[in-house]
């Protein structure tokens, strides 16, 4: 996974990437006010490093479209990234966050779990299709803990709104597993994974440890408590058409390190 930020050079970005041993996978812009043009120099960045986009991530939140300030960008920077990323190889995919009523996306808000904030979920998904209709797009939204979207049963709930397959969850157990089960929850996040893969359209690789202070920290793969061998074999089981993408990992060393644990482990369970 690839985050451009403001003081971001593109091409290094991909460089990184490349040089740790990721082809493929998905690149996020946390970039105010991005322009056409910036979309252009990007597409030619990753083409010129020969990365292949599976996603772009423009974390938005549904339930505050302009409010930026969760991720540095609000609805007409998500407007201008998906007008745009056909340039990027195509892709169709955008990931967003899954909506919360919270100050940050870690603070929990009561009101996330009401029928009316699903509902005003739902519109505002609704609208964002409507607002880039003609654009070949599915939007798949990133479920975590403290949001409206936060475990397997809601991920069924929402996508089955929308028949048509054009919006998705992300399956990425360590943000949604709850508290009381970090540390003991092999046979959670299994059980996870069966029920959230009919409506997943991406997964992300990452794992979790929880601080003293019962704080969740999102972590690369194989850093946290995650029973990975049982998490992979249950991802290629029910989700074998569907891209993985390896996150968690910031600098070059780190993804390097994410990508020979989860091969070494894909040898050891003989997973392909």
């Amino acid at each position: 996974m690839i985050d451009i930020w403001e003081d971001t050079e593109f091409t290094g970005a991909f460089e990184q990437a490349v040089g740790a041993g990721f082809t493929r996978g998905q690149v996020n812009v946390y970039l105010p006010e991005i322009t056409p043009n910036e979309m252009r120099k990007l597409a030619l960045a990753a083409s010129q490093e020969g990365f292949h986009v599976d996603a772009m991530g423009c974390y938005i939140n549904p339930l505050r479209l302009y409010d930026a300030s969760l991720s540095r960008t609000g609805f007409n920077e998500w407007k201008t990234v998906v007008e745009h990323m056909v340039m990027l190889n195509g892709v169709e995919r955008i990931v967003c966050w899954s909506g919360t009523l919270g100050r940050t996306v870690e603070t929990p808000n009561l009101l996330n779990q009401e029928e009316e904030t699903f509902n005003s979920l739902f519109v505002a998904v609704s609208a964002m299709l409507e607002q880039v209709r003609g654009f070949p797009v599915q939007i798949i939204l990133e479920p975590y803990t403290a949001h409206v979207v936060y475990d397997a049963k809601i991920c069924k709930r929402l996508t089955q709104q929308f028949p048509n397959g054009d919006v998705r969850v992300v399956l990425d157990a360590p943000a949604i597993i709850p508290y009381k089960d970090v540390g003991h929850h092999d046979t959670h996040t299994q059980d996870l994974v069966r029920e959230i893969a009919p409506s997943a359209g991406m997964v992300h690789l990452r794992d979790l440890v929880r601080t003293d202070g019962g704080t969740r920290v999102l972590t690369r793969p194989g850093s946290g408590y995650l029973n990975y061998a049982a998490y992979l074999r249950e991802i290629s089981q029910h989700l074998p058409a569907v891209p993985v993408i390896v996150a968690g990992a910031k600098t070059g060393p780190e993804m390097t390190q994410s990508r020979l644990f989860l091969e070494g482990l894909l040898r050891e369970i003989s997973i392909r």
